[in-house]
């Protein structure tokens, strides 16, 4: 028996940290989005939206790889496959702080992405294997607070950079290499059990309430790009600030984001199935107050309202998905949910938009307002659908369990 496998105790605080440390850096991408108005003038000879796309693009590959990454961690083992995708997102993170061309830098956004693909499901089958029951619904809200506390740190370190240049502003994904350290130092190889190796070879069957599901995240992760992304447009075109103060706004939304993120076990517990409603509520309130936001106050308030929304219903998904689905198909749910994730931050400045050509609404972005009343109707949906005469769907109980590892 290795001394790693001796010393491994997932239930201890320490290992338990590093497992979710992972999820500190796989949603970092758009982290970046204070130093996009300096970068659009850098550029002004290309559009703006091929310019916001260095905060968006690494989504697209990400997507992609995600379809694969339950069965190459199969085969190589999950702590090599999350430890190269880190390394991956390490180096590509920090290489436009020495590029000057914009195509050059999107390459590297685009080989960042790989490294998110190859990282970010694989964060959540390490909670799935390792926790069940309500302990395991616990580690996936703490697991979605981790994301907005990664963002965080890498978003204020790149607004205060960005006071010396766009370019230096890169040098944040730094961050990324003390969380690869760590992880690498304490985390074992996880081995498979002989059945869990034929469950994870065999070729589950997509069903709809994985596609409903993967739908329903990723027109939440709209929401959440919203935030990131076209928050510093907001602060620049309404006179409220610079880069720099967008990075401390968007700070109130992960901020927010986090602590829900910890409280989700406890808001699960009371709430049940209805914690799903509580978040698209969430999600309503901050974008259409984000649409009318004037002043920096209202913006802040706006987008730590925002911040609630994932955490609770996003997590409720990623929580339950296995009680509509068989056993088997557990990998592949992770990963279709995440694509759908990816594909809405990936496609969000695009959609608002789209969005902003139709709306009734006026204020600082009718697209960002139209967004709202979308999720709002969805939630209407979805609460007639909670009313209906037996729909009780275990009033939301988290069932993952039995899976069988071991640590090398």
């Amino acid at each position: 028996m290795s001394k790693d496998r001796q010393q491994w105790d997932p239930k201890t605080s320490l290992h338990r940290f590093w497992i979710l440390a992972v999820s500190l850096i796989i949603t970092s991408g758009t982290a970046i989005s204070p130093a996009l108005p300096a970068m659009q003038r850098a550029f002004s000879n290309y559009p703006s939206t091929l310019v916001n796309m260095v905060a968006t693009i690494q989504q697209i590959p990400a997507f992609i790889i995600l379809l694969f990454s339950s069965q190459i961690a199969a085969k190589f083992g999950i702590k090599k496959v999350v430890g190269l995708g880190m390394l991956l997102m390490e180096l590509a993170g920090i290489a436009p702080a020495i590029l000057s061309n914009l195509w050059l830098v999107l390459l590297a956004r685009i080989v960042f992405g790989i490294g998110i693909g190859m990282t970010n499901s694989l964060a959540i089958t390490l909670i799935n294997l390792y926790y069940e029951g309500d302990d395991q619904a616990q580690m996936l809200g703490e697991r979605s607070a981790f994301e907005p506390i990664g963002i965080c740190i890498i978003n204020l370190l790149a607004g205060l950079l960005l006071n010396i240049s766009w370019q230096t502003s890169f040098l944040a994904y730094a961050f990324i290499l003390v969380v690869l350290a760590g992880f690498w130092k304490v985390v074992p190889e996880y081995h498979f059990s002989k059945k869990a190796k034929k469950a994870n070879e065999a070729k589950p069957k997509l069903s709809w309430p994985i596609i409903w599901s993967s739908v329903f995240c990723g027109t939440l992760t709209i929401g959440m790009a919203i935030v990131n992304v076209l928050t510093p447009s907001v602060v620049v075109l309404n006179h409220m600030g610079d880069g720099t103060t967008a990075a401390f706004i968007i700070t109130a939304y992960t901020l927010a984001s986090m602590a829900m993120g910890f409280l989700f076990g406890t808001a699960f517990k009371a709430l049940r199935r209805y914690v799903l409603l509580a978040g698209l509520g969430c999600m309503v309130i901050g974008t259409l107050l984000m649409n009318y936001a004037t002043n920096l106050w209202v913006l802040t308030l706006a987008v730590a309202i925002i911040g609630f929304a994932y955490p609770l219903a996003g997590t409720y998904v990623f929580d339950t998905i296995d009680n509509r689905i068989p056993k088997s198909a557990d990998g592949l749910a992770n990963s279709i949910l995440l694509v759908g994730c990816n594909v809405g931050t990936a496609f969000a400045p695009a959609i608002v938009s789209f969005l902003g050509a139709f709306s009734p609404l006026k204020g600082t972005n009718p697209g960002i307002g139209l967004y709202g009343l979308l999720i709002l109707v969805m939630a209407v949906v979805i609460l007639l659908a909670m009313l209906r005469p037996g729909k009780h769907e275990n009033d939301g109980q988290s069932t993952k369990s039995g899976h069988s590892h071991q640590a090398a």
